[in-house]
C-alpha cells in the first residue's frame, strides 16, 4: 500500500491502516496546535511528540528555535496513514472531529468545544494582493472580503 497524506480519507470512508513507522506507545501521532507569541502563523501540525510539531513549524514557517509552543490537542485516528510531520488539512481535522466553522482564511476550527483561529498573515497579504488589483480594475482574484463592504 503506497502511504497517503494524513488529511486524505478513502471517499468509502473507511481509513488505511495507520504507519506508525515502527514507533509504539508515547510515540504515537498526534494532532497539535502550533502558535507564536505574533500569531502571524499560527495552525495544526500532525507529529510524533510536541517537540517535533514545534520544529516542523519553526523550520517552515522560518521562526527560529524556542519561538513556537505545541500543545497536543488529540491523538489521530488509528486509521491514518501518517509517513513524517505535517501540516493538518481540514480532512485530517475532520477525521479528529474538529467542526470547520470557517473555511475561508484565516480559518476558525472547533474541537472538543475549543475554538482556534488561524494566523492571519497569509489572509492580510491575500487581501492586500486584492486590494491592488481591485484598484487596477482587475477585480479581487483572491475572492477576499473588503471590510467596506458590509
Amino acid at each position: 500500500m503506497n502511504p497517503i497524506s494524513p488529511a486524505v480519507l478513502l471517499e468509502t470512508g473507511a481509513l488505511p491502516h495507520l504507519n506508525t513507522g515502527g514507533y509504539m506507545g508515547t510515540n504515537r501521532w498526534a494532532l497539535y496546535w502550533c502558535e507564536t507569541p505574533d500569531h502571524d502563523e499560527d495552525w495544526f501540525v500532525i507529529a510524533r511528540t510536541a517537540r517535533e510539531a514545534r520544529r516542523f513549524f519553526e523550520d517552515y514557517e522560518g521562526y527560529g528555535a524556542g519561538d513556537a509552543e505545541a500543545s497536543r490537542i488529540c491523538g489521530v485516528p488509528e486509521g491514518m496513514v501518517i509517513t513524517e510531520p505535517g501540516w493538518a488539512l481540514e480532512d485530517g481535522l475532520r477525521a479528529c472531529g474538529a467542526q470547520i466553522l470557517r473555511a475561508q482564511e484565516p480559518r476558525l476550527v472547533e474541537i472538543r468545544g475549543v475554538r482556534y483561529e488561524e494566523g492571519k498573515l497569509d489572509a492580510l497579504i491575500m487581501k492586500a494582493h486584492d486590494d491592488a488589483f481591485q484598484t487596477r480594475g482587475q477585480g479581487r482574484p483572491n475572492r477576499t472580503i473588503r471590510p467596506d463592504w458590509n
